[in-house]
């Protein structure tokens, strides 16, 4: 059994003979082969990725202040108007043209109407209603709505109207 000598002894160094093509001689440099038609350029994906990670994240984050305003809802027009204020602790009740009373799209009678109400007051006294009721509606139907707050302890009432020249 013949044992190999170890690192250390100077037999181990290998000869020039010994080399493999595959490794450069002393000082020479490594060479890698390419393909010819190879091109050398930016990685676009991680970029791409970023991207598409901050759409998604502004379209989540993003507070979408027009759910709860009805686009058949066009209220009358005033020189003085001023937009909403997006504020969480507004109730936007919208009316049509027709009398039909809407909140976050869904239509409600009189008695759903005074239970939210109720509800939104019981959780925060402080609760702001609006009141957008299309330029074309009775006033009546505004007025029983104004009732409605009034008799559950609404203190803060609003009706909206749209700048003048403003569809």
């Amino acid at each position: 059994m013949s044992r190999r000598p170890s690192p250390s002894s100077p037999k181990s160094t290998p000869s020039p003979r010994n080399w493999s093509p595959g490794f450069p001689a002393r000082g020479e440099r490594m060479r890698i082969p390419r393909p010819p038609d190879s091109e050398i350029g930016i990685n676009m994906t991680p970029i791409i990725d970023m991207v598409f990670l901050l759409l998604i994240f502004f379209l989540v984050a993003t507070k979408f202040a027009d759910i709860e305003r009805d686009v058949r809802v066009r209220p009358p027009s005033s020189r003085h108007a001023r937009p909403i204020a997006a504020v969480p602790q507004e109730l936007v009740i919208n009316i049509t043209r027709e009398g039909r009373t809407l909140v976050a799209g869904r239509e409600l009678n009189a008695a759903e109407l005074e239970g939210l109400i109720a509800a939104a007051v019981a959780e925060n006294p402080r609760q702001a209603v609006v009141v957008r009721g299309d330029k074309l509606a009775v006033l009546q139907y505004a007025v029983n709505v104004l009732d409605v707050c009034e008799k559950r302890g609404v203190e803060r009432t609003f009706l909206t109207t749209s700048k003048a020249g403003e569809k």
